[in-house]
């Protein structure tokens, strides 16, 4: 977020909007990796598929107990690997509700700072 009238980051020192909101914490690292989303899931999803072709074309083209062995290693690390998209969405799903929580926390510290008294 960009204080308006500055064009400079807005932080938890200098936290007033130009609409007269407070801004006390910084979520802009959280916001970015929740937009980001897609683009992990899809450089996981790249890796995979890379993965796999390598894996068959090694296959295909290498024979005796060396490629035995390799082969038998490939499938366990895919196995081990497999999920890790449904793993990465999890994490941002919850970066979702922690920024959600934050977010209402952020609020109620502005609340706090325009009315310090509670009046």
């Amino acid at each position: 977020m960009e204080d308006i009238k500055s064009r400079r980051p807005v932080n938890a020192a200098d936290s007033r909007s130009e609409a007269g909101e407070y801004h006390c914490i910084d979520t802009r690292i959280m916001d970015r990796c929740i937009e980001k989303k897609d683009s992990f899931i899809a450089r996981y999803d790249k890796i995979v598929t890379d993965y796999d072709k390598i894996v068959a074309d090694l296959s295909g083209n290498w024979v005796g107990e060396g490629a035995r062995a390799f082969i038998e290693d490939a499938r366990v690390v895919r196995t081990n690997i497999t999920g890790i998209a449904d793993i990465l969405a999890n994490m941002v799903n919850v970066l979702v509700d922690i920024r959600a929580v934050v977010g209402e926390v952020d609020h109620q510290l502005g609340d706090m700072n325009r009315n310090p008294e509670g009046e």
